[in-house]
């Protein structure tokens, strides 16, 4: 993580002071000692083309000032394209959030969050400003707040309230069902909302000594960081006022004392509903950020790796002018359709990746005879193997028929084979076999070659991560994600003794 924030300049765009307060509070803790604000558009623009801001946090739908307007200005503009940008909102509106991303948002963050993840994304944004990106912090610091939570048994409640035997009684009917925490007044609930761990859900009593109820539910909507978690009051018949006043706060719902079990469990898991919905939507927002920047990753890989054939095409263009009606023309011309040959077939790869990550591929089955979806692709490295004096085999029974989506076989099947030539030493033995079994097709894929331990933790590490930097760890992980929309099973085993084999199971 980046240690030194003294260079930043960060512009905080938001009309609301109390977000604006904390926000540049939180950056000047980092170290960054410029820190200006805007609240109008010109204002931001004025200050952002002035070249001294390199950091931009900014709020979302604001009376003067649009985030998309300001963001979609700062990524037209060639001084400003690798300006970071992070948006801060609660808004959570599924086709502009797309519209955050296709424009390039380095990060967007839902409240409440701390100021460890506040740093976490701030860092990230810096590093990777273009690339929509959903870091590893979801999964990782703050796997419990902004991960999708399953089932209401993962959410955290706080029972505030002075009489230690309300708690009690209040523990003992949710503790089987809920994480529990307890407070007896509201200055140690205030200090655990604030925490790097707070509650999903507060269950407040109104009448308390020092800071009542109503005091603190205030104090709680009124900061950023807090201002999403649901409140619940428990309360006495005589304290309508008090909850219509807390409603008008922010609360969600209150329970009359004394307290009867079956309506406190049915509220609070009316409730539960609705955050575990709002994680998942959360959850959601990440996973478009992640998608949208491992095709961008793809994409660029693909896009050296295919200059790099083209170069190599336009070399063995003029030495064939040169060397036209000699014998090694055919050499020459047999680079050339290698060449063309892989070119085309990362761009279709590419095109199978970016539908599947779109949710827009379709599965079109029909039956196939095995033997003609992979010749031909084989055929494709004729040239490889030939540079690489590798010895290929391969050995399909031409009576397998498989039911399959047939760019998707070929996909999986070009990916792997890809990986495994490129990894294969020279000299070394090659070989393609497939065996029918009652409901699926086997086919191996097997190299002599023993992978290192490295080069093993890779590949198990690019099976459940669509994110790679090198060509060939992008083809593994492309197999491992075309094979989980073809709902077949892709796996490995290397031993110094037996090489390395790759195993494609298709359903018939």
């Amino acid at each position: 993580m980046t240690s030194n924030f003294s260079d930043i300049n960060a512009l905080v765009i938001d009309n609301n002071s109390s977000m604006r307060q904390i926000m540049v509070s939180m950056l000047r803790v980092m170290g960054m000692n410029t820190v200006i604000v805007a609240n109008t558009e010109s204002q931001c623009m004025q200050l952002i083309t002035a070249g001294n801001v390199n950091l931009v946090v900014c709020g979302w739908n604001l009376p003067k000032l649009n985030a998309l307007s300001v963001l979609k200005k700062l990524r037209n503009n060639e001084n400003t394209l690798k300006t970071p940008f992070v948006i801060v909102s609660s808004m959570i509106e599924q086709d502009l959030i797309k519209q955050a991303i296709t424009m390039g948002v380095s990060e967007y963050l839902v409240p409440p969050f701390n100021k460890k993840i506040f740093e976490q994304r701030i860092n990230h944004a810096l590093k990777v400003p273009i690339q929509a990106s959903a870091t590893s912090l979801t999964r990782t610091i703050n796997k419990k707040r902004f991960s999708p939570k399953v089932t209401a048994s993962e959410l955290n409640v706080l029972v505030v309230d002075d009489v230690a035997d309300n708690i009690a009684i209040i523990k003992e009917l949710i503790k089987d069902k809920y994480r529990v925490k307890a407070s007896l007044n509201a200055k140690t609930a205030l200090k655990i909302c604030l925490s790097d761990s707070p509650p999903d859900l507060i269950l407040l009593d109104i009448l308390m000594p020092e800071v009542d109820g109503l005091t603190l539910c205030k104090q709680l909507k009124n900061n950023p960081l807090t201002q999403n978690i649901v409140i619940i009051f428990l309360t006495a018949l005589s304290e309508t006022e008090d909850v219509v006043k807390g409603l008008s706060f922010g609360a969600v719902d209150y329970i009359t004392k004394p307290i009867i079990p079956a309506i406190l469990l049915a509220r609070i898991e009316v409730h539960s509903k609705i955050i575990l919905n709002q994680r998942t939507i959360q959850g959601q927002i990440d996973n478009l950020l992640q998608q949208n920047e491992s095709s961008n990753e793809y994409n660029n890989n693909k896009y050296n790796e295919l200059s790099k054939l083209l170069r190599n095409s336009t070399e063995t263009i003029t030495d064939l002018s040169r060397s036209m009606n000699t014998r090694s023309s055919q050499q020459y011309l047999s680079k050339l359709k290698y060449n063309i040959d892989m070119s085309t077939l990362l761009l279709d790869n590419s095109q199978v990746l970016a539908k599947i990550q779109q949710n827009n591929y379709t599965l079109t089955l029909t039956k196939e005879k095995l033997i003609n979806l992979l010749f031909p692709v084989l055929n494709l490295f004729d040239c490889a193997i030939a540079n690489k004096n590798i010895e290929a085999f391969n050995n399909i029974d031409e009576n397998i028929d498989v039911n399959c989506d047939k760019n998707l076989l070929k996909t999986v099947f070009s990916s792997i084979y890809f990986y495994s030539l490129d990894v294969a030493t020279r000299g070394s033995t090659l070989s393609v076999t497939a065996e029918n079994y009652q409901n699926f097709i086997l086919v191996k894929i097997h190299n002599f070659t023993e992978f290192s331990e490295e080069d093993l933790d890779n590949i198990a590490h690019l099976s459940f991560s669509n994110k790679a930097n090198k060509i060939n760890d992008m083809s593994i992980s492309l197999a491992f994600f075309a094979m989980e929309k073809f709902q077949g099973e892709l796996y490995f085993h290397s031993s110094k003794e037996c090489g390395t084999t790759f195993y494609l199971k298709f359903p018939c």
